[in-house]
């Protein structure tokens, strides 16, 4: 039910937005990003159920907390990045865009280097 409203919410802001375009492109533009951070609000919810599963079963498999953390903060990394870089689109500005891809690629790579670091001692260990 709630993907037939987000849905129907897309179609009608989106019917909206190109009626008002031509004639209020600021006010458009407004409601593009009103309407982008709402239907983001909608995952709200479903990301918290799958946060608090990965939790139980990091728990129950007694895998280090940090490798769920940085899961964590690379999806939201990546979510927030995709969300920011899509609106600026939107706007028309493809170069900014592209900056706020290139600065959250950047980020996941840094918010990974306890992983990589990780993997490489475990690799060496491995190692005769």
């Amino acid at each position: 039910m709630q993907l037939i409203q987000v849905i129907l919410i897309g179609i009608v802001t989106t019917l909206l937005i190109t009626l008002i375009k031509s004639y209020q492109p600021t006010f458009a533009l407004v409601l593009v990003m009103i309407t982008s951070l709402f239907l983001f609000y909608f995952i709200i919810v479903p990301l918290g159920e799958i946060i608090d599963l990965m939790r139980s079963l990091f728990s129950r498999f007694r895998i280090d907390s940090l490798y769920l953390e940085t899961v964590f903060q690379i999806v939201g990394i990546a979510y927030l990045t995709e969300l920011g870089s899509q609106l600026t689109k939107d706007a028309g500005l493809n170069s900014i865009s592209s900056k706020i891809e290139l600065v959250g690629k950047i980020s996941i790579i840094f918010v990974s280097i306890p992983i990589l670091t990780a993997i490489i001692e475990t690799i060496i260990h491995l190692l005769p």
